[in-house]
């Protein structure tokens, strides 16, 4: 550069600036200032326009999993996601679906405040259509791959426990292999004093776990509307009914949770339960094992396991949507970790090579599902509820005499087509 061309353009510059009066001089400074802070806070990333927010992700599973799982999950996505803030609350389906349905309401109380339903929260696969029927759950179908309204994270198959003490105390080294084995079983447990088996069947949601595996298990992956009234369930509803009298304590008003209670204790030799209930029943003494849902004699198809499924959904008023769908993917990416948290499998479908070496009940259940085949909970079907409530009406009058197993898969078959919308042929 020319060194005299820039003297004399200084120059010119200085003369300029002494015309500039001081108020205009002022007004530059502050308009500089002002600048100067917009341009900081924008680069900072403390930008004014950019909303903080908050969502709620509403779930009871936090307690079934080792360790704060759901929460350094949430925290995790917090830093990855700067002015995002997810709020874990810990509360059980009702209360959710409570909060759901009362999204405007307040309490009788005049102090009480406004409920303030999820963002994001675990569901009850069998609340799915009456949900939908009330527009409470989001649409998920878009570019993001979701389809339905709910998406799934992690699944667990449901084995038969055995508690190996009590059968070699009654004189067997292995567990049944067959439906007429397992009955012969629970009747020699039953007489060292102990009992063979229970089912628990106090909670409609657990139809599908505690009896209707029973059923998968006898006809393979079944066809349901057309399934009950074959001579498969007909033999399947004959084996429980003679089960029936060797059972621990009433079905009807047995809860899952004190029947997990009692195997743990030592008092029943075998039930169907969740992979997710290894975690609980480790922390007891006894000595037990996994194994396939025995089926018939004459059964030559794969295992079948029903399957237990963690969905989640979406708040169909929630401010938040997009960013709500965002979280739900990171929960999906993070499948793996929850499912190993969880001890579930197939969890997302990949065997945790880690898990499977320290834990043998893990490696043993993962080969169980590679060998057999899955039945979902009917959990979008309309009208599931009643089906189940029908089931179990008609279990229990089989199982007071007043009907044959025949008679029963024949009524529960024309029931559930008449729910279905289907013509049923008369029995």
């Amino acid at each position: 550069m020319d060194k005299e061309w820039f003297f004399d353009n200084a120059k010119k510059l200085l003369l300029s600036m002494r015309k500039i009066s001081a108020g205009t001089v002022l007004l530059m400074w502050a308009l500089a200032m002002i600048s100067g802070v917009f341009i900081y806070k924008l680069v900072s990333g403390n930008n004014p326009a950019k909303k903080e927010i908050t969502m709620t992700f509403a779930t009871w599973w936090d307690d079934e999993l080792e360790g704060e799982t759901f929460s350094a999950l949430c925290s995790e996505y917090q830093v990855q996601n700067p002015g995002i803030t997810i709020k874990l609350e810990k509360l059980n389906w009702d209360t959710i679906q409570e909060l759901l349905e009362k999204k405007d309401s307040k309490d009788s109380n005049k102090n009480a405040q406004k409920i303030n339903p999820p963002d994001i929260f675990s569901i009850d696969p069998y609340a799915v259509y009456e949900l939908e029927k009330k527009s409470l759950l989001a649409k998920l179908e878009d570019d993001r791959n979701f389809t339905g309204n709910i998406v799934s994270i992690i699944s667990f198959i449901n084995p038969l426990y055995y508690n190996i003490g009590l059968l070699q105390d009654a004189g067997f080294d292995r567990p049944p292999k067959n439906q007429t084995e397992f009955l012969s079983y629970v009747q020699r447990i039953k007489e060292t004093g102990k009992f063979g088996a229970g089912i628990a069947l106090s909670d409609l949601r657990h139809v599908n776990q505690q009896l209707l595996s029973w059923i998968w298990a006898a006809v393979g992956n079944p066809d349901v509307s057309s399934s009950f009234a074959s001579k498969e369930v007909i033999d399947t509803l004959n084996f429980l009914n003679l089960l029936y009298q060797n059972l621990y304590d009433n079905p009807f008003e047995l809860s899952k949770a004190k029947l997990l209670e009692a195997f743990g204790k030592g008092e029943i030799g075998m039930m169907i339960g969740s992979i997710a209930d290894i975690r609980e029943i480790k922390r007891t003494n006894i000595n037990f094992s996994i194994t396939t849902i025995p089926a018939p004699v004459s059964y030559t198809k794969k295992p079948v396991f029903p399957l237990s499924v963690w969905y989640v959904g979406i708040y169909s008023k929630s401010e938040y949507q997009e960013e709500a769908k965002d979280f739900i993917l990171f929960l999906k990416k993070k499948s793996g970790e929850i499912a190993a948290a969880a001890y579930a499998v197939p969890g997302n479908g990949t065997l945790d090579r880690e898990l499977s070496k320290e834990d043998l009940y893990y490696a043993k259940a993962f080969d169980m599902y590679e060998a057999g085949e899955m039945v979902r909970e009917l959990y979008h079907s309309q009208n599931i509820s009643q089906f189940n409530d029908i089931i179990i009406r008609e279990v229990r009058f089989m199982f007071q005499g007043s009907k044959t197993p025949k008679e029963c898969a024949e009524a529960i078959q024309y029931n559930w087509e008449n729910l279905a919308g289907i013509t049923p042929a008369v029995p």
